[in-house]
């Protein structure tokens, strides 16, 4: 494939020039004008061109629920939105992957079916704790990026650890890498037991039943537990107050968080009118908190966007009159890239440099997949991402490829769109004529040990 007249990010945070890119399945050459030979070629005309995009938070539910989202679908949103790698969490999967035996029963159940490149997540509950030692070790010699780790959860497939438990496993096993979903427990349970009946039926409470103090008193509670050998990673951050104590605490520790587009666009006040469609957990906050965590994009303080994945059937899922028994989730991850350059980039809050950081590659660094990922170094994965910043999108939930055809950004129109997606020299999504590739092109890529 030989792409020409690229833009591409040349040096420093803005600095952009026209290139163009020879490459099979990995990246052959970059310079302003190359004549070669190619199977393909494609002038791009000027549009932005960067390392493919990564989501590290994705539950695409297989197996287990493929009903909500599998790999399928989920990876083929992920190539509409931009996407070239994802990565999928251990614990809305049935058995949860905990085991070397239920990351092989993953594996047999989603080979066939990605169409574009995954790595995966392992998990730690509270039922798996008799055989801590042995399974992180097999499940990171099988090739898992880390362990996550809740400190509430409603799924009884995968139980929660309490403080001393964690803190028993970051003393005994310091060298992986560990993600935490942070709410307490105890704050929550409080919350809600002080709510009238009516009250926690309405989507206007449900922020008071989880409310900015179960973050952060568990993101708190997690940073003080942690040995300078730990290397820890927080998931889908949602108040400014637990950013601001992560940031503090990783000046001198092994620390990184994340934040999703639903805490950077909306609140608490969206909930009475966008209901099941920005139910999340944690829930979005106040408007203090959003503001706070735009500002940390725009200075690059958090680490990367994800878009914590999770559609269902929307009419038997989320139409329900008791709030307490709405699912908890929103699709994202076809919106996520084209959400933050027209927010972000477009509208010059924050430099291509940050947006590429943000949206490629600190997660590859982060989870060991640099620079076969997130980079436009020769010799590494051909994987681009094509953003064409002049045709704007229209959200329209209905036309979304995730199985669950909801979004709290329904009817808003994005200043750019995603012209094409190419996954190891081959374009696996554009803007003509869709997916370009079989399911089960993608595959499964293991951090470096």
């Amino acid at each position: 494939m030989l792409l020409k007249n690229a833009m591409i990010l040349l040096e420093g945070d803005e600095k952009t020039g026209l290139v163009d890119i020879l490459c099979d399945d990995k990246i052959r050459g970059i310079a302003g004008n190359i004549s070669a030979e190619a199977d393909e070629v494609i002038d791009l005309e000027g549009m932005l061109l960067i390392p493919g995009c990564i989501d590290s938070h994705v539950h695409f539910n297989d197996p287990g629920f493929p009903h909500r989202e599998n790999f399928r679908s989920g990876t083929t949103a992920a190539a509409w939105g931009g996407i070239t790698t994802i990565i999928d969490m251990p614990c809305t999967s049935i058995p949860a992957v905990t085991s070397v035996s239920a990351l092989n029963t993953k594996l047999a159940a989603i080979s066939n079916k990605a169409v574009v490149d995954y790595a995966l997540w392992g998990g730690i509950c509270s039922t798996d704790l008799g055989r801590i030692p042995e399974s992180l070790n097999s499940l990171h010699q099988a090739g898992v990026i880390g362990f996550k780790i809740y400190t509430v959860s409603s799924m009884k497939s995968f139980p929660e650890l309490s403080y001393e438990q964690i803190a028993d496993i970051l003393q005994k096993h310091r060298t992986y890498l560990y993600a935490f979903h942070a709410e307490d427990r105890e704050i929550i349970e409080k919350a809600t037991s002080s709510l009238s009946d009516i009250q926690k039926r309405s989507p206007e409470y449900y922020v008071k039943s989880r409310p900015a103090a179960a973050e952060i008193t568990a993101v708190t509670n997690i940073l003080e537990i942690l040995t300078p050998q730990n290397r820890v990673h927080f998931v889908h951050i949602s108040c400014g107050a637990s950013a601001r104590k992560i940031i503090k605490y990783r000046r001198n520790s092994d620390i990184s968080f994340e934040t999703c587009p639903h805490y950077l666009e909306f609140t608490a006040v969206d909930l009475p009118l966008l209901k099941g469609r920005i139910k999340t957990a944690p829930p979005v906050k106040s408007r203090e908190d959003r503001n706070f965590l735009r500002s940390c994009v725009g200075k690059g303080d958090v680490d990367f966007i994800t878009t914590d994945h999770a559609g269902c059937d929307y009419q038997q899922e989320k139409e329900k009159d008791d709030f307490r028994q709405v699912y908890s989730g929103i699709p994202g991850i076809e919106l996520m890239v084209m959400y933050l350059f027209s927010e972000f980039y477009l509208q010059k809050k924050t430099s291509l440099k940050t947006m590429i950081n943000l949206t490629s590659e600190r997660a590859a660094r982060r989870y060991g997949l640099y620079p076969r990922k997130g980079s436009l170094l020769p010799g590494t994965d051909a994987d681009f991402t094509v953003i064409d910043l002049k045709k704007p999108y229209l959200v329209e939930e209905n036309r979304l490829h995730s199985l669950g055809k909801y979004s709290p950004f329904q009817g808003n129109l994005f200043k750019c769109s995603i012209d094409r997606t190419i996954l190891r020299g081959k374009t696996v999504y554009s803007s003509q004529k869709g997916i370009q590739v079989q399911p089960g092109y993608g595959i499964w890529i293991k951090p470096a040990q």
